[in-house]
């Protein structure tokens, strides 16, 4: 009996030490190709420090007021490649990244939405960007873009919403919502400790290109290596964390805008029921339940709307999420429109 243990023991020690030399090479092979993915893939705008952590930010075109563009949940820069050299033919356009997403810095806390608009005032303010802005913000982005209006109403001069999240949303999709939302926060714990023994660059979880996408190659390149890093996941972890808050029936509905100037822009395929349906039965979905968000989906749009009393929304035919990628000509063509018309205010810093 001695004898069977003590060899129980020596296999698990041998597997132990098997696991350690595993994880310190898989360690040193993230960092290493993290470097030499840095190297390869500088970043194209200037770092700028916020309270000590340095943000990227990428401004391009000149005139006023600037076009902010704050981008979603574990996006980057670069997720606005089709439209912002376009855009910026016509005024002066800017994006950044937040923290741990893209270039920037990391940091190992939950922001809320507030604290996310405070270090862009602070980012912009450090590089000498003056207002007025008009902000634009993709899914996620909404909520930070409408925080920072609703701290900095003297310099927002308007705001685009591309396919927003709804400050309710969880909420309102419950019970569909509250196990997708805890299911993805456990897939991305999980990858956050992979990735740092390089296991998700290894299987290619993070790859851009694992699905089709209207980006150039080179682009989902320098993508793939972003999300690679390991910062990405944890700043993807710590966005999550505050987003499952919405599950709580407390939470406050989107603050009224006003008469601000208000664009909002709707994905088409995601509210569409027939196209809806479609996709469900191709991906084996269970098709009224997609057919239930899609409504509620629309529902939050409408929503989102109604909170000036100078908005316009518009329904994006053929789009998915990414409106700025999939319709990038549109999405274009009334971004320009509406920055374009609304009166210029003059603000003093």
């Amino acid at each position: 009996m001695t004898f069977v243990f003590l060899r129980r023991v020596r296999y698990l020690l041998f597997g132990l030490a098997i696991a350690c030399v595993a994880a310190l090479s898989g360690s040193v092979y993230q960092a290493e190709t993290t470097a030499a993915d840095l190297a390869a893939f500088p970043p194209p705008g200037r770092m700028i420090s916020v309270n000590g952590v340095n943000l990227h930010l990428d401004c391009m075109g000149s005139g006023s007021p600037t076009l902010l563009l704050e981008a979603g949940l574990g996006e980057n820069v670069l997720s606005w490649y089709p439209v912002k050299a376009k855009l910026a033919r016509n005024m002066r356009v800017c994006a950044y990244d937040r923290p741990g997403l893209g270039w920037s810095d990391p940091i190992y806390t939950a922001i809320q939405p507030e604290d996310v608009a405070k270090n862009l005032y602070t980012l912009l303010n450090n590089a000498g960007i003056s207002p007025p802005f008009v902000l634009v913000g993709h899914s996620r982005g909404g909520i930070y873009v409408r925080a920072f209006y609703h701290q900095f109403p003297e310099q927002t001069q308007g705001i685009v919403l591309v396919d927003s999240t709804h400050e309710q949303s969880p909420m309102h999709q419950y019970p569909y919502a509250a196990w997708d939302y805890r299911k993805q926060a456990m897939q991305i714990a999980v990858a956050e400790p992979l990735s740092r023994i390089g296991l998700v660059r290894l299987l290619g979880i993070a790859d851009a290109d694992r699905r089709p996408s209207p980006l150039p190659a080179e682009i989902l390149a320098a993508m793939t290596a972003l999300q690679n890093r390991t910062d990405t996941a944890h700043a993807v972890v710590n966005e999550i964390a505050v987003m499952r808050e919405g599950l709580d029936p407390a939470t406050p509905p989107p603050g009224n805008l006003g008469d601000l100037p208000l664009l909002v822009l709707t994905a088409g395929n995601l509210v569409t029921l027939d196209i809806v349906a479609l996709e469900a039965e191709r991906s084996g979905k269970d098709v009224e339940a997609e057919k239930a968000l899609a409504q509620i989906q629309q529902a939050e749009q409408d929503d989102l709307a109604r909170l000036s009393s100078n908005s316009r929304h518009i329904i994006v035919r053929n789009s998915g999420h990414f409106i700025m990628q999939d319709q990038a000509d549109e999405f274009v063509g009334v971004v320009s429109e509406f920055v374009l018309r609304i009166p210029l205010v003059n603000l003093a810093r």
